[in-house]
């Protein structure tokens, strides 16, 4: 119960001679509250900072050179100053936003300086330079603002790389891994971990597509932020690291069906070799990390991960591994009486066999006949999960 529902309904156990009034303000007490994230303002400073590239793209080639400058260094100091004395005046959210809008004219102004200079850079390293920045000021301000902005600068300073230069930018990769990662670890925030994560996943396919690595390269990595996870987590803590691995190779594997199989077994000569070296270590300390863990069941997460492209038929087996992750998810949780597992079974086993029905039916069968019986299928299944639910709910409660 939050907050407003304890205050609501302990008022109802005061006037019923439950609980005293005194009782009720030291149970109100223990629910704090909760204290407004700054989404107005960030987007304030966001509009603030857009508003500012589209006045001066709008007027810029008719300015002098020392007029721009002066613009770009007086406007970024303008904004700091006032969010420093904000923060120092206790208005830290506030402040929190106008350093933010600072830091978003500092980026715009390193492009649009190298545009009056007729500077071209040839990489990222324009995204790096203003990365550093958001990172001091994240260091300086110990504000999660910050580190979130940093974390969006790296990855679409990535996928800059990526699209125009073909490449991955080293140092923006090495900062987002071990500046940011250093404060996800240290900090062990879900927040942090969350906005880590899916970064990260964005910077693996940056990497892996941008440099010409096969694609199988990224189950390594998937795997690497699989197990990076009880790093980053505390007791209690929901496993960000590992779902965003697992929804991440549960992706691939789907993929897997569709574009694996006899033309990409013989039309891809890449060397596994190091590959699978690298996939071999991760994944026997994966299994040996699973094997002495309280919870041993998590076992079964690392069948997404067993690779299959060496087999002419993989598509196949991918779709076997999907199978299996789904039944053996259901098996446990019926077993073990947990719901958790049992829904993630389900969803799992739902997704997978529409998946070989669209991978089995779709080429041979009549397209009003597919969608038709597919439905039917779909609505069976359904009805008999929702049955062994129920089932399953009314045991645990007995």
């Amino acid at each position: 119960m939050n907050r407003d529902q304890i205050i609501k309904e302990s008022k109802k156990w005061v006037e019923a001679h439950i609980i005293s009034e005194t009782q009720r303000d030291q149970l109100i007490e223990q629910y704090p509250k909760k204290q407004n994230k700054p989404v107005l303002l960030t987007f304030a400073a966001i509009f603030i900072g857009l508003g500012f590239l589209t006045f001066i793209a709008s007027n810029w080639t008719e300015m002098h050179d020392l007029s721009r400058m002066g613009i770009i260094i007086g406007s970024m100091l303008l904004f700091y100053l006032g969010g420093e004395y904000a923060c120092r005046k206790r208005a830290d959210r506030l402040g929190t936003s106008l350093i933010l809008t600072a830091l978003l004219i500092f980026g715009a102004g390193i492009f649009l300086t190298g545009q009056m200079y007729h500077y071209t850079s040839f990489s990222a390293f324009p995204f790096f330079v203003w990365a550093l920045a958001g990172s001091s000021l994240y260091f300086l301000y110990q504000n999660w603002t910050f580190f979130i902005a940093t974390v969006v600068i790296t990855t679409i300073g990535q996928v800059y790389s990526g699209i125009v230069f073909q490449s991955y930018h080293l140092w923006l990769g090495v900062l987002f891994l071990f500046g940011l990662g250093w404060v996800v670890y240290k900090n062990k925030l879900t927040m942090a971990s969350l906005v880590f994560s899916i970064a990260y996943v964005i910077h693996s396919l940056v990497l892996v597509f941008s440099e010409g690595f096969p694609y199988y390269w990224l189950i390594v990595l998937f795997l690497a932020l699989y197990l990076l996870d009880d790093l980053v987590v505390r007791k209690g803590q929901i496993r960000i690291f590992k779902s965003s691995a697992i929804l991440s190779i549960l992706v691939l594997n789907i993929l897997q069906v569709f574009f694996l199989g006899y033309d990409y077994w013989f039309a891809q000569n890449e060397s596994s070799f190091y590959f699978f070296i690298v996939w071999a270590v991760l994944f026997v300390f994966a299994v040996i990390r699973s094997a002495i863990s309280p919870n041993n069941y998590y076992w079964i997460d690392l069948i997404l991960f067993v690779p299959v492209f060496r087999f002419g038929f993989g598509d196949v087996l991918s779709l076997v591994l999907l199978f299996g992750y789904a039944l053996m998810w259901l098996v446990s949780g019926y077993q073990q009486e947990v719901v958790r597992w049992v829904n993630k079974g389900t969803v799992a086993f739902l997704v997978t066999t529409l998946l070989a029905y669209f991978q089995l039916a779709w080429d041979f069968m009549n397209r009003s006949l597919f969608f038709f019986i597919g439905g039917i299928l779909l609505f069976a299944l359904s009805f008999f999960l929702e049955r062994k639910r129920r089932q399953f709910h009314k045991g645990g409660e007995a």
